[in-house]
């Protein structure tokens, strides 16, 4: 007979420990897909990679980028990259593992379908409880479009260096508050500096020339207290003793904070100064030669003027004689005859050196004159010109402001208004001839001149050209009288017009500033 020994064993807590561990694992398992699912739902390249480096997970969107299976990242990986930028991405990969340290590196990757994009790739390692790195994880993010921005940012900034050097114009910002002021490169080259991270009032005023130091702090203070736009020129001493000529103009604007900013550009126009200096100097040597010219046509004008008052001279002189020739000698009679020869010789001296002073070349000197003495001066020397062509001559002359100007340049502009006008009457047949010279003040008490002639007029498509440098209407005319002459009058701060009058003929007006003294 078969006898059955047994035992009852209570496994109840062995199968709730193994249920347990089932819904841990299951939990685990949970755990890992949703992880997974966070992973490969994030719009970013997640990777992991072994102590070696080499890959050996990429999340989906790793995987649909670059086209490659999960068996294909660990020998694949590679290949995705430019081949441009493989070598030095594994260099610095390596310097990064070797540093254990997080870091990063930027290369093309290649999409799925061909085309590589710039990639920042991020790298943080993962170490075990004794500190050894076990893993590292990392993150690859499209910067593509950031780095098309940069491209686009340097080239624009290098258009921007380039025009500023070709324009000689450099930029400036200047924070009144803080007086922090920020400068483009060109603007350390125009003052002389090495380019610094940061430069300040005091940089500009050390390279101001001594003369115009004051001017240049008045102006910067009056900028910072009144905090509008200036506009401002003045010289450069530099370190090597060279001059440079600058102008300065900025904005106020407000910044962030609420507080002012002066946005400016500051341009070396020293080329042009000294090209305008050069201009002036051609002028002079062209205003010297006209006026050359205008004595030829003057000549028998002058000899006329001068004759007159030798001839009594020597009147007077021999009578004179005949006075102290006399058995009793008329002494009050002899003195009378002397004085006359004194005026007359005086007379003829003045003739003289007013055409001295028209041939002279000589600077320009500028002091307080009464235009209508100019406006005798001239006609003085016309007068045979106009008696030759069969002119008069109306003269209004009405009482002027003092005006500062040089007297030669003034009478060189006259005459030549003058001459145009007995010029313009020589086709004059049928009326009198008569020039109308006058003078008058304006409402801004300019002194104003006018030569108005009974000519041919001028027509109308010609007005505007008159003043232009080699326009005439002259046959044998050079075009520049009436260039040079408004050149004169504008050096002189003033106006030169011309108008057709209501009759025949036209008026020219030339207006100056009265002089401070008597403004």
């Amino acid at each position: 007979m078969t006898e059955l020994i047994g035992t009852h064993v209570d496994v109840t807590e062995q199968f709730e420990a193994k249920e347990k561990l089932q819904r841990a694992f299951e939990e685990i398992q949970r755990s890992e897909d949703r992880i997974r699912l966070v992973i490969d739902t994030i719009p970013t390249l997640v990777w992991r990679a072994g102590v070696d480096g080499v890959p050996d997970f990429l999340n989906q969107p790793a995987l649909d980028y670059t086209g490659l299976t999960p068996d294909q990242a660990e020998a694949g990986w590679p290949r995705a990259f430019h081949p441009d930028d493989k070598k030095g991405m594994l260099v610095k990969w390596s310097a990064i593992r070797a540093s254990g340290m997080p870091g990063e590196l930027e290369a093309r990757l290649r999409r799925f379908d061909g085309e590589y994009r710039w990639f920042l790739f991020r790298g943080v390692p993962l170490r075990d409880e004794s500190g050894n790195i076990v893993k590292w994880y990392g993150s690859s993010t499209d910067i593509e479009d950031r780095k098309r921005t940069e491209n686009a940012l340097r080239q624009s900034e290098a258009y921007l260096a380039q025009a500023q050097r070709l324009s000689l114009t450099g930029t400036f910002g200047w924070r009144v508050a803080t007086g922090e002021n920020t400068w483009s490169a060109e603007t350390f080259r125009i003052f002389g500096y090495d380019e610094a991270s940061s430069a300040t009032v005091d940089m500009v005023l050390a390279r101001t020339h001594p003369e115009d130091r004051v001017a240049v702090r008045k102006a910067i203070n009056r900028a910072s207290t009144d905090q509008n736009d200036y506009d401002h020129a003045y010289r450069l001493m530099m370190p090597d003793g060279s001059v440079k000529h600058v102008r300065a103009v900025a904005r106020a604007t407000r910044d962030a904070s609420g507080g002012i900013e002066f946005v400016g550009a500051v341009t070396d126009v020293t080329a042009t100064k000294r090209a305008e200096e050069k201009l002036h100097k051609a002028q002079a040597e062209l205003a010297h030669v006209t006026r050359v010219t205008a004595l030829g046509e003057l000549t028998a004008s002058i000899a006329h003027e001068v004759n007159q008052p030798l001839a009594a001279v020597v009147a007077n002189a021999e009578a004179c004689l005949r006075w102290l020739d006399r058995a009793t000698p008329d002494l009050a009679a002899a003195r009378r005859s002397a004085e006359w020869v004194i005026n007359d010789a005086t007379r003829a001296s003045e003739v003289i050196r007013r055409v001295r002073a028209l041939a002279n070349k000589t600077d320009v000197e500028k002091v307080p004159l009464d235009l209508n003495d100019v406006v005798r001066d001239v006609m003085v020397l016309v007068q045979r010109e106009l008696a030759s062509h069969r002119v008069s001559v109306r003269m209004e002359l009405a009482p002027l402001p003092m005006i500062l100007g040089d007297r030669v340049q003034l009478q060189q502009v006259i005459i030549n208004l003058v001459m145009n006008g007995i010029e313009a009457m020589q086709p004059v047949t049928d009326r009198p001839r008569e020039l109308a010279v006058r003078s008058g003040q304006d409402e801004a008490r300019h002194a104003l001149v006018s030569v108005t002639d009974c000519g041919i007029g001028i027509a109308a498509d010609n007005a505007n050209r008159l003043f232009n440098a080699f326009f005439t209407t002259k046959s044998s005319g050079l075009g520049m009288g009436l260039s040079i002459c408004r050149s004169i009058v504008e050096a002189h701060g003033g106006r030169l017009m011309v108008s057709r009058n209501e009759g025949p003929g036209a008026t020219f007006q030339l207006a100056l500033p009265a002089h401070q003294e008597d403004a």
